[in-house]
């Protein structure tokens, strides 16, 4: 008869170890990750929005040695919060400011799992004399003890790529009151010039930039002046570029390269003080999608804003007037917010994670015209002064400019490069 064979104790121990390990973690996963956002997704910069930043961020040189204040209300700090998250991960972020007290919902986008692809934040902030306390902090449905929190979120931020905006906040904000709107900020007026500088020394992070803004200038010296200069005459050869000289590991950078790149043309005069550019082209020609230039402009300037620096080139693309408002003569346009809305969905795509850049590259790399990526804006109003919008729409929180909004989403969701994401 032959012997039986014994599993050592030592293996069933570990068994058993390896097995609670994995069967914990996916509890943990099962009630940290799920498959819908708590908080509303933030739909990116509008015209307003733009010029609200550019109010709230003049400052003056004589002001630069003064301490300033500025208050912030409840969509201010959720657009701060927003696209200061975003250059570091997808996200969506609701905050809400309720006598004092901020609420706090952001939900940041991981790759799907069979849980879902959405963890969620969820905590509140307290004045507490001169500092700030969190409470009730949730990672999903876990709860995270206060003492815990109030000690682990400080130690996380000093090791991220965060560290180097706390620093900074460190150095220049002397103090912060919350309010029963929202808060209430004084601040040293040179953490504008030393933001724009920590900006332009990312932006030094991008060794090929250079090279595709020469490509682009081949490009446009090459251009047969009878055709229209279309979007994806840039688009395409820029991302082939990127796609045959970068892997997973660097093909976010370079597709931030690359948008920063065709920026630097379509919004030449307007960014070469605050890029490092360093090329004057050889040909400028409009840039061209359905026909029309304003297109072009809306969709890389909020690319831009969503791929690489909401806090400086919002300032400064706000102050062009080819955004253009109702308040401009140019009136308000169903087809701007198209083109902002699928800018905004690029950018974030071609950033989202090294394998989204990837799959982002390819496409556009294979692209033909820019349909794969703006979508139709027939049939969508435009040219309305503010009182024919009021008569025709009723405000922008009323069903009929929800159900334009959501039509133009939909559009967008279509789109090929965006249809599996």
């Amino acid at each position: 008869m032959p012997k039986s064979f014994t599993i050592p104790k030592f293996y069933k121990r570990l068994f058993y170890a390896v097995s609670t390990v994995f069967l914990l973690l996916n509890l943990l996963l099962l009630f940290a990750v799920d498959d819908t956002p708590l908080s509303k997704v933030h739909q990116g910069l509008n015209r307003e929005d733009i010029q609200r930043a550019k109010q709230l961020l003049h400052v003056g040189p004589e002001e630069f040695d003064q301490v300033k204040i500025v208050t912030l209300n409840q969509k201010d700090i959720n657009i701060a919060v927003s696209y200061l998250l975003n250059h570091f991960v997808e996200n969506t972020v609701q905050i809400q400011v309720s006598k004092g007290v901020i609420f706090v919902q952001i939900a940041v986008f991981v790759p799907e799992t069979i849980w879902g692809r959405y963890l969620d934040f969820n905590f509140k902030l307290i004045q507490d004399g001169n500092s700030i306390r969190i409470e009730s902090f949730k990672i999903g449905e876990i709860s995270i003890p206060d003492t815990a929190a109030n000690f682990l979120i400080p130690v996380i931020v000093a090791y991220t790529p965060l560290k180097k905006y706390w620093r900074v906040g460190e150095d220049y904000i002397k103090d912060i009151r919350f309010t029963d709107e929202g808060l209430q900020v004084s601040y040293l007026g040179s953490i504008v010039v030393v933001a724009k500088q920590l900006v332009i020394q990312q932006h030094r992070e991008y060794p090929n930039l250079h090279l595709y803004q020469q490509q682009i200038n081949d490009i446009v010296s090459r251009h047969d002046i009878a055709w229209r200069l279309s979007l994806n005459d840039l688009f395409q050869p820029l991302f082939l570029s990127a796609y045959r000289r970068s892997d997973e590991q660097s093909a976010v950078r370079e597709n931030r390269a690359v948008i920063i790149a065709v920026g630097s043309y379509i919004y030449k005069q307007e960014l070469r003080r605050y890029l490092p550019l360093g090329l004057v082209y050889s040909k400028e020609y409009q840039v061209f999608a359905y026909k029309r230039v304003d297109i072009p402009q809306h969709f890389i300037a909020s690319a831009l804003l969503a791929a690489v620096d909401a806090s400086l080139l919002g300032e400064r693309l706000g102050e062009d007037k080819e955004l253009g408002d109702a308040e401009s003569g140019s009136g308000f346009s169903f087809v701007d917010l198209a083109a902002d809305r699928a800018g905004t969905r690029f950018g974030q795509t071609a950033v989202a994670s090294p394998k989204q850049a990837r799959e982002l590259q390819l496409q556009m790399s294979q692209s033909k015209d820019y349909t794969i990526y703006m979508s139709d804006i027939k049939g969508l109003p435009e040219h309305m002064d503010e009182e024919t919008f009021s008569v025709r729409f009723g405000g922008t929180a009323s069903p009929l400019y929800r159900d334009m909004m959501a039509e133009i989403d939909e559009r967008i969701a279509k789109l090929p490069l965006y249809r599996t994401r």
